[in-house]
């Protein structure tokens, strides 16, 4: 999960009792998030809106509920907490982001497609939605779409890194596995410290049949990032490819470990042996 915005409160100056119970909530909310005790930031900011629920800045603390919530799993109650926020204040940027990012997450992709492209009439050179829109319509099978996005992105800054990834994940769409490598090969030229490129070359890598390469770069990403599930699943997939069948399975139950589901772990694995099964036949 990337990119979920937490909206900082400025307290107005006011002097009243209650107010100040309910500036000191939303403090407690922000520790408990620091901390990332979601189930104690969750408490508070109801508590907040409880105390104050007509305060001008509750628009702002529903979309923390949301994404606080999101964290929780609890993704019926965040879409209803953005959505609360949004009756509030529907011009808010951030907070169709976060709605939008999380309608994605869960496969409302029309729902997400409708929240960017508010985000983007609002702000037409609002990038991060033309990026996130874009890779939706990949999801969608809207190639069309998709590319016009991230060609909107290049117009918009020719060093693009989101343009640059999102014509790569097009690319590997379209199994054009050479080409996406090319792409994401110029980004690390850019950012030798860039993960999602690592990522992204090695899973191209894995489709063209070039293990060792992969390999490498997997490690890499591992060097910048230990905590996703898909690298994990990746080096898996690369793993039993190369025989080394216990490992893959050593890395399928890291990922689970990690939050990646035990049921898609278990179909991946099924496939796997289905696989191995058919070339030996």
């Amino acid at each position: 999960m990337k990119r979920l915005i937490f909206i900082i409160v400025l307290f107005l100056s006011v002097t009243i009792l209650f107010a100040q119970d309910y500036n000191n909530l939303v403090e407690k909310s922000f520790e408990c998030i620091e901390k990332e005790d979601w189930s104690c930031a969750e408490l508070y900011i109801l508590d907040a809106l409880k105390q104050d629920p007509s305060n001008i800045q509750n628009s702002l603390l529903l979309s923390n509920l949301g994404t606080v919530q999101r964290y929780m799993g609890k993704n019926a109650e965040a879409i209803k907490s953005y959505t609360n926020a949004l009756m509030i204040t529907p011009r808010s940027v951030a907070i169709l982001k976060n709605r939008a990012s999380l309608y994605a997450a869960i496969d409302s992709l029309d729902k997400a497609v409708s929240d960017y492209s508010r985000v983007i009439a609002l702000d037409s050179k609002e990038s991060e939605a033309l990026y996130e829109r874009g890779l939706v319509y990949l999801q969608k099978r809207d190639t069309l779409s998709a590319r016009y996005d991230f060609e909107t992105l290049l117009k918009l800054d020719p060093n693009s890194r989101d343009a640059y990834m999102g014509f790569a994940a097009l690319m590997k769409y379209r199994n054009y596995y050479d080409e996406s490598v090319g792409i994401y090969t110029k980004i690390i030229k850019l950012n030798d410290k860039d993960y999602d490129a690592y990522f992204g070359r090695a899973e191209s890598y894995y489709y063209i049949g070039k293990m060792s390469k992969a390999r490498e770069d997997i490690k890499k990403a591992l060097e910048l990032k230990k905590d996703d599930p898909l690298i994990y699943v990746l080096r898996a997939k690369v793993g039993w490819s190369q025989f080394d069948r216990e490992s893959a399975i050593k890395d399928l139950d890291k990922a689970v470990e990690l939050g990646f589901s035990k049921e898609d772990a278990d179909k991946i694995l099924d496939s796997l042996q289905s696989n191995t099964k058919r070339f030996r036949r």
